[in-house]
């Protein structure tokens, strides 16, 4: 009897405990392994992945603009060369043009040329020659070739004008050697580079046009897109 009466006291006089311990249990229970549901991955599908592209695509920018840029520089290398330099040397020459501002000369006007120029005179063309000179036909290839790779499909219209930039570049840079050989020689040697020169201008109009062309022709493919889109999404007449 007084056994039965302790146990009865001890957990009569401790009820929190008690209670207590019933919370632990219950907290146990929840966080075993049965209650945590398997993890879910979330599915990918082919067309989710293909509009991911198209977005990262158009965050990256459209190959026009670096286009744009090479246009542009190439421009501003035309007015630097043959509007801004060349024009000033006549100033070194008693107020003749230089063999690059003329489409055809000969001997005599080489020779005259050169007994106008002096030394520095000399050097400064030759300086020009090597400098804006070479960068300015560098700039027509690179500019060519990159607008046909934009403009144009997979062909023969893209190795044309790939060709045609690479020629105006060699002829350009090899007009400016056979100049200077020229005025060396005392105007010698003018028949072969007057025909480089006539050839280098006849090349660079033709490349200039062809430009303007294959971006005309861009452009016009874009708006006939852009209108048969949106004729495809607008509803049907009733």
């Amino acid at each position: 009897m007084s056994q039965k009466k302790n146990q009865r006291k001890g957990s009569a006089g401790h009820p929190a405990r008690a209670q207590t311990g019933t919370q632990r249990q219950a907290k146990g229970q929840a966080k075993g392994p049965a209650d945590v549901g398997p993890v879910k991955h979330p599915k990918v599908s082919v067309s989710q992945v293909k509009q991911d592209l198209q977005a990262s695509g158009r965050q990256q920018g459209s190959p026009g603009m670096l286009v744009i840029a090479l246009i542009g520089a190439t421009l501003f290398m035309f007015f630097y060369l043959h509007i801004m330099v060349l024009p000033q040397m006549s100033a070194l020459s008693g107020g003749l043009p230089m063999p690059d501002h003329r489409f055809t000369y000969d001997t005599a006007a080489l020779a005259e040329l050169d007994g106008a120029m002096n030394e520095a005179a000399h050097g400064q063309l030759n300086w020009v020659h090597k400098t804006a000179g070479v960068i300015f036909p560098l700039f027509v290839f690179l500019c060519v070739s990159a607008v046909a790779a934009w403009c144009l499909p997979r062909g023969w219209g893209r190795w044309l004008s790939y060709a045609a930039g690479a020629v105006f570049a060699v002829v350009d840079i090899a007009e400016n050697m056979l100049i200077e050989s020229a005025l060396d020689a005392g105007g010698e040697g003018a028949g072969l580079a007057s025909a480089f020169t006539s050839a280098r201008w006849v090349l660079l109009v033709a490349i200039a046009l062809w430009v303007v062309l294959m971006v005309l022709g861009k452009v016009r493919r874009s708006v006939a897109e852009r209108k048969a889109q949106i004729a495809a999404g607008s509803p049907n007449p009733r």
